[in-house]
């Protein structure tokens, strides 16, 4: 009996080695996934500060072609200078992802040191690294997108730059100088005193004689971002805005302040409604100087003196019927939320002035 105590404690004996050793070669494949993971994890951290690093340097870059130029063109060093915040935007945002990724780290290790404690637990230390391998994946495929387009704006802005400094100076592309990093540069640019561009020109002449109380008044009107605007007419607003600001401290007045923003926070279809109306209403009181303010109705005004150069001059007050009839057809159009321009229908404007007025149009 003895004998046949003992056979069956060493036979349970054996069966809980047995188990244990199961537990154990669990727990080793459990181990064996999570460093698996891990190292993964390690790569994709590896892929992000390699796409960043290249960023960090666009500064020193940028530096070195400042530090070759000959010409002291103060023009062209005031546009330099006002340039430098939009790079030093761009290196804050590549340390916010520095940061996101560095935290995304630190979790990695403590998930680590979690995983010495030993069996208990190892189910939900996996899940932990599945959720934050799938975050990670989901992150680092938006970077990479969005720092793609950022390289791409920044060389193309740098490649301006250079021009600039060898006195070669060119418009921006709309999409860069419209990019949010260029919302400082927009805000602080200097006033061109100097172009020929039709809105530029009417404007410094509205202006010429108008006093500075008034100028203050349209200038806080200026500065003020419209729920409509398009990137063309938003640029336009500011470089209107520019030129006011500069006479402004020309007569000796002290201008508003700048804003924070170029882009306004409320765009809904109400919004928008009401700057339709406030436009419209504003176009059909005819030639003022507050008309000549409004970048919107930038195109409208170009549509309008196309067809007049078109026309045979009258003589007296008397205006023709093509243009009271294009005016009208304008009005309703810009407060249907439309913002005609002289590109969309320069189609149209090939053919008699009669038939400038597009039929579907008509009221």
């Amino acid at each position: 009996m003895t004998s046949d105590a003992s056979t069956v404690a060493i036979a349970a004996l054996m069966d809980a080695v047995s188990l244990l050793r199961g537990e154990v070669a669990a727990l080793a494949r459990s181990n064996a996934r999570i460093e698996e993971s891990q190292e993964q994890l390690r790569r994709r951290i590896d892929v992000i500060d390699t796409g960043i690093a290249p960023l960090c340097d666009v500064v020193p870059y940028q530096e070195a072609i400042l530090a070759k130029t000959v010409d002291g063109h103060a023009d062209t060093h005031a546009w330099l200078k006002a340039l430098a915040p939009v790079l030093h935007n761009l290196i804050e945002r590549s340390d916010a992802d520095r940061v996101t990724t560095r935290s995304l780290h630190q979790d990695i290790i403590r998930t680590q040191e979690i995983a010495g404690a030993g069996e208990k637990g190892t189910a939900d230390i996996a899940l932990g690294l599945e959720v934050i391998a799938g975050r990670l994946d989901v992150a680092a495929s938006a970077n990479r997108k969005d720092r793609r387009a950022g390289v791409a704006k920044t060389l193309e802005l740098i490649g301006f730059t250079r021009a600039a400094v060898l006195g070669q100076r060119g418009p921006l592309p709309i999409d860069v100088e419209d990019d949010p990093l260029m919302e400082r540069f927009i805000l602080a640019q200097p006033a061109d005193l100097s172009s020929n561009e039709r809105a530029l020109v009417d404007w410094r002449k509205a202006i010429a004689g108008t006093s500075a109380e008034d100028l203050i008044t349209l200038l806080e009107k200026q500065q003020t971002p419209s729920p409509t605007d398009t990137p063309e007419s938003r640029l336009l607003r500011y470089r209107l805005a520019a030129i006011t600001r500069a006479k402004i401290e020309e007569r000796g007045a002290v201008p508003p302040p700048r804003p924070t923003t170029t882009r306004a926070t409320d765009r809904s279809a109400g919004s928008g409604f009401l700057r339709s109306q406030e436009l419209a209403e504003l176009w059909r009181q005819g030639e003022s100087t507050e008309l000549y303010a409004e970048s919107e109705l930038a195109g409208a005004i170009d549509l309008f003196d196309a067809l007049e150069e078109k026309l045979e001059p009258t003589s007296g007050d008397v205006v023709q019927p093509e243009l009271t009839a294009l005016h009208r057809d304008l009005a309703k159009r810009i407060e249907l939320g439309e913002r005609p321009s002289l590109g969309e229908s320069r189609s149209t404007t090939q053919h008699e002035p009669t038939i400038t007025v597009e039929p579907v149009k008509d009221r």
